[in-house]
């Protein structure tokens, strides 16, 4: 499944099965995101929040994985819900570095 988003960095499409996620100026390829981030601030910090980002943000795209493989509905459901709680995560980590990093 694709979907219609353009990278608010390097304006190609976003592909429902890439790393992405979205800050103050919209969606964005994770790897476009992390280089505008360690380009602008290359401290230690900057680097441990951009790479806890990306393992939320593969733990996303691994449930979508694992969801399609399974047939139990219990384990389907809790997939789904691991999945929300790493979006979530990842949402919470883009904004951070977002607000922290990016716009300053």
């Amino acid at each position: 499944m694709s979907t219609k988003w353009s990278c608010a960095i390097c304006s190609r499409q976003i592909l429902w099965s890439e790393m992405f996620t979205f800050y103050s100026k919209g969606a964005v390829h994770f790897t476009c995101f992390k280089d505008a981030v360690i380009t602008k601030d290359k401290s230690d910090e900057a680097k441990a929040l951009v790479d806890a980002l990306e393992s939320e943000l593969k733990m996303i795209v691994t449930y979508k994985g694992y969801i399609s493989m399974v047939k139990s509905d219990d384990a389907k459901k809790l997939l789904e819900e691991n999945e929300k709680d790493a979006e979530k995560h990842a949402a919470l980590l883009t904004k951070l570095i977002d607000r922290s990093i990016v716009q300053r």
